[in-house]
């Protein structure tokens, strides 16, 4: 299916790394009392609310932002309040839980203009230590090389059935190992996907930065795989994923320089709720990153 000029040209108005690393450049701001404060502005796309990967990039950010240089990102446990519309400025506030040498904990929260919370996020970060023991046990499924792949903007072109936010590229190149469930029913019904991952540009050496667009790219995925299962379709009209719980925890901390793979599983659909769990390996296999989110899920 053909689209018109103009959603052409809102395909092409791709959001391109640079534009990303802008974003998550935050403002530092007055201190409110509560904590130390960050502004961060919103993409365009998805319209119609923030897109909770910036959302979980923005609270590493504003995090680790206030932590020792020494400390590396080791875990996130996020809840998504309520939506956030785009076009305002992103308001973070950080509270320092906890500090000691080898260790750091900051609670991150987007406030509204009212003060009402809409995001929240507790992270702990601390010390690597190379000299320690190494037990990382599971394995990446069995996935075609991402050269093989078509990138997920080129699969769906100008297809005015799925919205601009799947089709635009994106600042990481994101390529299914099969073809995703968004307009067709995919058989056979699994629980799982794969995708390969990697940014458009190299990514800077900035820890926190590197750890941020680990958490842009983990919303990109979790849940997906919930429509292949039940043999429905993402982009059906009315159906619909809501996140309602996201957390990560870093074994290693990759540079998305270079591609990863990006294993999902479907854990539980239940009560119009499903758990989903990922894992992120480097393209030696090791298990550099585990995730897992709660979200609402509506089908068509």
């Amino acid at each position: 299916m053909c689209g018109s000029t103009s959603q052409r040209q809102e395909k092409r108005a791709a959001l391109t790394l640079h534009e990303l690393l802008h974003l998550l450049a935050l403002e530092a701001g007055p201190t409110d009392g509560a904590g130390d404060v960050f502004v961060g502005r919103s993409q365009s796309q998805p319209k119609d609310r923030v897109f909770g990967g910036l959302q979980l990039a923005q609270a590493v950010v504003a995090a680790g932002r206030t932590v020792p240089r020494s400390h590396r990102a080791l875990s996130l446990q996020a809840d998504f309040l309520a939506g956030v519309p785009t076009g305002a400025p992103l308001r973070w506030r950080v509270e320092r839980l906890s500090d000691a040498r080898s260790l750091s904990t900051r609670r991150t929260s987007l406030v509204s203009d009212n003060g009402t919370e809409l995001f929240t996020a507790v992270s702990r970060w601390g010390t690597v230590r190379e000299d320690m023991p190494v037990h990382l046990p599971v394995r990446p499924l069995p996935a075609p090389a991402p050269e093989e792949l078509p990138e997920l903007a080129d699969r769906f072109a100008d297809d005015e059935r799925v919205p601009p936010w799947w089709r635009m590229e994106r600042p990481v190149a994101f390529r299914h190992t099969t073809a995703p469930p968004y307009l067709e029913v995919v058989e056979p019904r699994q629980d799982h996907q794969t995708v390969w991952v990697r940014a458009t540009a190299p990514v800077p050496d900035d820890e926190v930065v590197r750890a941020a667009v680990v958490a842009y790219i983990s919303d990109m995925s979790l849940l997906e795989g919930v429509f292949r299962a039940l043999g429905s379709r993402r982009h059906a009209e009315g159906s619909q994923i809501l996140s309602l719980t996201h957390t990560l925890t870093w074994h290693h901390h990759p540079d998305l320089t270079d591609w990863h793979q990006f294993d999902c599983r479907i854990r539980a659909v239940s009560h119009g709720r499903t758990l989903g769990t990922g894992e992120i390996f480097d393209r030696e296999g090791r298990h550099v990153v585990s995730a897992s989110q709660l979200g609402l899920i509506r089908l068509a």
